[in-house]
C-alpha cells in the first residue's frame, strides 16, 4: 500500500469522525459517540461502557505514568479520567472537531496540549512514560502503517499501550454472531461460508493476531505483555478484543516459562502455574458453531442462532481471576493459540505484568489486509 493510499484512508476516517463528533457534540462532556456493537448494531449500554472505561483506565494507571501521549484520543474519554493523576498530557486526533472539543473542555489545565495529528506524526511529541493507542489501531490503513506508528511511539515513549485490539483468530466467530442477529431466514452452510468470505473481503478495519506483537516488541528491544480485556459483560469488546503493552524488559514481568504448564481439567488448583486451554463460555459457542459450519456439506441447512445457544463449559476470565486473587495469588488471563480458550498465568507475589513468548503460529497470518474505502 502506497503512502498516498494510506493518507487517503486516514483522511476518510477523519471525515467520518468529524461528522460523528459534530452530530453528538451538544455537550462538552466526553461521550461514546459511534460506539455500537457490530454484532447487534445497537449502542452499548451505560453499564457496559462504564465497565469498559473503568477497566481501560485502571490498566493504563497500573503503568504509573506521569507523562502521557494519547494518540487517537477522540472525545476525551481517557483524558478525563487520567488528567488528575499525571503531570503532562498530550492528546492528538485526526478529527479537528474532536480536538476542538477536548481543547475547550480540558485545555485550561496546566501541562495539557491538544493537537490535530495523524498517528504517524508524533515523533516530536515526547518524551512520554506511556503512549496510549486506545481503541484506535483498527482504523489504521494496514500493518505497514501500524509498524511505522509503533516505530514513532517507541522513539518517544517508554511503554506503548494498545487497547481494544481486534482479534484475528476470532474474526469469523464474531462475524457468525452478527449473522445470527441479521440473517433474513434459513441458510445453508455454503451460504454462511460465502457470507463470511464476503464480509472478510470487505473488511475495512485492521485485525491482528496476538503473536504479531511479540515480534514487533523484540524489534524495539521491548517485550509484549498481551492480556484479555478485564470486563465481565459479554460484549464484543470483552470477548473479541485484547490489550497489548509493549514495555521494557526491566519492568518486573512474570515469565510464564518459569512456571509449570497444566492443561485445564475442569477445575482450578490455586497454586503457581500456567493453566492452559481454559474454555471461555462466552466464546466457545461461536467457535464451535463456526467449526460446524466449516465441516458441513454446502447444501446442508444451518440454524446459526440455534448453534450459538448451545451451552458451553468453562469459566469466564474475570471470574477465574477473582477466584485466584481471593487465594492471595496474582493471575493474568492471556489469549490462547486455541480459539475459544485462554490461558491463565498464576503466581505468587506482585508483578508489573506478564511476558508473551513467540506463538507457534505456523502459517497463521499476523494481520488481515483492510479493504480500501471508496
Amino acid at each position: 500500500m502506497t503512502v498516498d493510499v494510506e493518507t487517503r484512508i486516514v483522511s476518510q476516517w477523519a471525515t467520518i469522525y468529524d461528522a460523528v463528533y459534530t452530530t453528538d457534540g451538544s455537550s462538552d462532556e466526553p461521550d461514546f459517540a459511534g460506539w455500537r456493537s457490530s454484532i447487534t448494531g445497537e449502542n452499548y449500554t451505560e453499564a457496559e461502557t462504564a465497565e469498559w472505561l473503568d477497566g481501560t483506565v485502571a490498566e493504563i494507571r497500573a503503568l504509573r505514568p506521569r507523562r502521557v501521549l494519547d494518540v487517537g484520543a477522540g472525545s476525551g474519554l481517557v483524558v478525563r479520567e487520567l488528567l488528575s493523576t499525571v503531570d503532562e498530557y498530550v492528546a492528538v486526533d485526526i478529527s479537528a472537531t474532536a480536538v476542538e472539543r477536548m481543547s475547550r473542555t480540558y485545555g485550561s489545565r496546566p501541562g495539557t496540549r491538544f493537537l490535530v495529528r495523524a498517528a504517524d506524526e508524533i515523533a516530536d511529541l515526547g518524551p512520554a512514560d506511556v503512549v496510549v493507542f486506545n481503541s484506535v489501531i483498527h482504523h489504521f490503513p494496514g500493518v505497514e502503517y501500524l509498524r511505522r506508528v509503533i516505530d514513532r511511539a517507541t522513539s518517544v515513549g517508554r511503554t506503548v499501550f494498545l487497547g481494544d485490539v481486534h482479534s484475528l483468530p476470532l474474526r469469523d466467530a464474531l462475524r457468525l454472531c452478527a449473522l445470527a442477529v441479521r440473517a433474513p431466514g434459513p441458510l445453508t452452510a455454503g451460504q454462511v461460508r460465502g457470507w463470511l468470505d464476503n464480509q472478510n473481503a470487505r473488511e475495512r478495519e485492521l485485525i491482528l493476531d496476538p503473536g504479531f506483537f511479540v515480534d514487533v516488541a523484540a524489534e524495539h528491544g521491548l517485550v509484549a505483555d498481551v492480556r484479555l480485556k478485564p470486563g465481565r459483560h459479554g460484549t464484543e469488546m470483552n470477548l473479541f478484543r485484547y490489550d497489548v503493552r509493549l514495555r521494557p524488559p526491566t519492568d518486573r514481568l512474570l515469565d510464564p516459562a518459569s512456571l509449570r504448564r497444566t492443561p485445564w481439567r475442569g477445575a482450578v488448583e490455586f497454586v503457581p502455574q500456567v493453566l492452559t486451554g481454559i474454555p471461555h463460555p462466552g466464546l466457545l459457542p461461536s467457535v464451535r458453531a463456526l467449526e460446524t459450519v466449516r465441516t458441513l456439506d454446502p447444501s446442508a441447512p444451518v440454524d446459526v442462532a440455534g448453534l450459538l445457544t448451545e451451552p458451553a463449559e468453562g469459566i469466564a476470565p474475570a471470574d477465574l481471576r477473582a477466584d485466584v486473587e481471593r487465594h492471595g495469588l496474582t493471575c493474568y488471563c492471556v489469549p490462547s493459540t486455541e480459539p475459544g480458550r485462554y490461558d491463565a498465568v498464576i503466581a505468587e507475589g506482585r508483578w508489573d505484568g506478564v511476558t508473551r513468548t513467540s506463538d507457534p503460529a505456523g502459517d497463521r497470518p499476523a494481520a488481515n489486509r483492510p479493504a480500501l474505502q471508496h
